[in-house]
């Protein structure tokens, strides 16, 4: 069976690495990684509480809550960034996760509701965002058609099983004129490059495609969407989760041993850019 770029449709299809003995291939057009989940992959099993709420786990979060305060100031800024056409204009957050871009929104002024798989996560959204999320598939956003003047996907693509479809509803979804703003791994970064399998967001199994700027480029093209901007913003991690992260990408085995990252000094965000997640601002023609 011939094996097509998910992106480019191209057949240039080559193995890029091996990750936890998983194949991860690479299109030789686009640029754009992946891997090929088995028939009974489904996403959504994933995303239970224990992804948010579990040091158990090899993927998802030790503690998704610890990031609240670093989150809510992050997705004030990136928001920040994106115009507002009128009083009272309307965002849409997919992969809401806990409300906490939805609440940053609704702070700016935006009249913002926000959209999220895991039911375990938007029953958490109340202190955020209270009745502003609900639980539905990015494949199909239960809204009518230029609903919004802009739609945002902070981190949230690369676990979606089909790009374009996600992009594709999205636009759907958006006024004319309206942007589409993402972020996302940068698979043809410096540090992704020379991490090779290490790369931190090679992380396996949420994470389904790792994306090249030009991949980006013609997804959002073929699905209605001129690129504005692509640019690696930098963002604030408490020093506890980038030390998770760490353990849970490179040093597993400090994990097997049971070290810990509960100190105060875990609470202390940095600001951190290491230019390898990159974000994109696409306008709805």
């Amino acid at each position: 069976m011939t094996i097509r770029c998910p992106v480019c449709v191209s057949c240039s299809i080559s193995t890029k690495l091996t990750k936890d003995g998983v194949d991860i291939l690479g299109c030789r057009d686009c640029r754009l990684a992946f891997w090929i989940p088995g028939p009974d992959f489904r996403p959504e099993d994933i995303y239970r509480e224990s992804y948010f709420e579990g040091t158990a786990n090899a993927c998802g979060y030790d503690d998704y809550s610890m990031l609240e305060q670093s989150l809510h100031r992050n997705f004030s800024d990136r928001i920040a960034r994106i115009p507002t056409p009128r009083a009272g204009a309307r965002l849409l957050d997919v992969g809401a996760a806990y409300g906490l871009a939805v609440g940053a929104a609704r702070s700016l002024g935006w009249r913002a509701v926000g959209a999220e798989i895991s039911a375990a996560a938007a029953n958490r959204s109340a202190k955020h965002a209270a009745g502003r999320v609900i639980v539905a598939d990015a494949h199909h956003i239960p809204f009518p058609a230029e609903t919004f003047d802009a739609v945002t996907m902070w981190d949230v693509l690369e676990h979606l099983s089909d790009p374009h479809r996600t992009i594709s509803e999205a636009a759907r979804v958006l006024r004319p004129g309206g942007r589409l703003v993402l972020s996302t791994g940068d698979v043809g970064s410096a540090l992704a490059r020379l991490s090779h399998r290490w790369w931190h967001l090679y992380t396996l199994p949420e994470h389904l495609f790792f994306f090249s700027r030009a991949s980006l480029r013609i997804l959002l093209e073929r699905n209605g969407l001129e690129v504005e901007e692509m640019r690696a913003y930098g963002a604030r991690y408490p020093l506890g989760y980038l030390f998770e992260r760490i353990t849970k990408t490179v040093l597993r085995r400090l994990r097997s041993q049971g070290t810990e990252s509960s100190s105060p000094a875990s609470k202390i965000a940095l600001p951190v850019n290491l230019f390898d997640i990159v974000t994109v601002s696409g306008v709805r023609r």
